[in-house]
């Protein structure tokens, strides 16, 4: 009898062969991204010597290998979600066998913003005593390669649509590089000295949120439902338009205080106001259904 149910239970619990193909996708692009990363570590150690080309390269591994193995667990979400999505004979949504190309740009987008990461470790931890005369390099060189990350942001999403492979995993991604991409290049900014340090309040402040939510949810706090607004996406993609242009040295630098204060001020702002909304506190003018509590 144990011997049948411990069988069953297995059965259930296996992967699908979609997600274990999906894995296998992941283990070979990781693979690449990590190739990619050395080599370019190895390009700067000819520029700015081994410590620092090191460092970075750490780092910014280290970023490769917690997106790449976010990516690795949650790959039975590789299938599609929406109105469209197709279920086979059991009801449930197979998953993909591949990626898919817009997922590949998300995951390309993560080693950019790993590669940020990796200059905001090494201008924090070594400083312009280490950095010297490169620090506008530095800088240039994360203005550059957050812009790219930026830049990228709607075109994901827009393959998607159009290809027809909108996902789960795809939109976790997407989340998840765009938050912490938000974090790094604000941090590579005020390591560099091109940022005021309250600017790290944005990029904390989505992880300030979440953490919260998961605290009412341990403490059997009810949880209701965001109202949709269309002004989340337009104050998250107005920081990814105005980090660029602040991290990029001697760019309209007499005007970043006041442009980086109104665009956090809105974000942060519009943090509150959603934490009103799920605490509780504030309910929508259409109030009713849509404030029910949720689970998870």
């Amino acid at each position: 009898m144990s011997e049948q149910s411990f069988s069953s239970a297995s059965s259930v619990s296996a992967p699908s062969e979609g997600t274990r193909q999906t894995r296998n996708r992941v283990l070979a692009s990781g693979v690449v991204a990590v190739a990619g990363t050395v080599s370019v570590g190895w390009v700067l150690a000819t520029g700015t010597g081994a410590t620092v080309a090191i460092a970075w390269t750490a780092l910014a591994l280290a970023v490769v290998a917690g997106l790449w193995g976010y990516t690795y667990v949650h790959a039975p979400e590789n299938a599609s979600s929406g109105e469209t999505s197709v279920h086979n004979n059991s009801g449930e949504t197979p998953v993909y066998n591949s990626l898919g190309l817009p997922t590949a740009v998300t995951l390309f987008r993560g080693v950019v913003v790993a590669g940020v990461s990796g200059i905001a470790g090494v201008s924090g931890i070594a400083g312009v005593t280490v950095l010297g005369a490169t620090t506008p390099v530095w800088a240039w060189a994360a203005a550059l390669g957050y812009g790219v990350v930026a830049a990228l942001d709607s075109v994901d999403g827009s393959l998607a649509r159009r290809l027809g492979r909108v996902t789960r995993l795809g939109g976790r991604l997407d989340t998840a590089v765009d938050a912490f991409g938000l974090l790094a290049a604000p941090l590579a900014g005020v390591a560099l000295g091109e940022l005021a340090w309250w600017y790290l309040s944005v990029g904390a402040a989505r992880y300030v949120f979440v953490a919260g939510l998961w605290w009412r949810e341990r403490t059997d706090k009810p949880t209701f439902d965001l109202p949709p607004r269309t002004s989340r996406r337009v104050l998250a993609g107005l920081q990814m338009a105005v980090v660029p242009v602040a991290l990029a040295p001697g760019v309209f630098d007499s005007w970043m205080p006041l442009v980086t204060g109104v665009a956090a001020g809105g974000l942060l702002l519009g943090f509150g106001r959603d934490w009103l909304y799920v605490s509780g506190r504030l309910r929508p003018v259409d109030a009713g259904s849509q404030v029910t509590s949720v689970e998870n």
